[in-house]
């Protein structure tokens, strides 16, 4: 074997130990993370919890939610409704008027 020949094997030995040594390394981060985010045990330790807010949460749309967007709709649509006829009529008055020279 030459020498360009040996140096290439070299490199191309060192770049398949450094591959395995990575995948070694990922396959370890792999096992880690799967031990400590197993959903199912999490689900498990916490459904009492999870329950509770559940049934908050669905308690609050079915009965209170509601009420207050009607209510925020209520007041929001003539508030808008106002502000953009008196924005409008902004725009005309200064449409009229010629602009103003310092």
């Amino acid at each position: 074997m030459s020498r360009d020949q040996r140096s290439r094997v070299d490199i191309e030995e060192t770049i398949g130990r450094e591959r395995r040594k990575i995948a070694e390394t990922i396959d370890e981060l792999d096992v880690r993370i799967q031990s400590r985010m197993d959903l199912s045990r999490l689900a498990a330790d916490n459904a009492g919890p999870l329950m509770a807010a559940g049934a908050a949460f669905g308690f609050l749309l079915g009965f209170g939610v509601p009420k207050v967007f009607v209510r925020t709709i209520q007041i929001a649509v003539p508030l808008l409704v106002a502000v953009k006829i008196v924005g409008d009529a902004r725009c005309a008055s200064c449409e009229d008027q010629p602009p103003e020279r310092t």
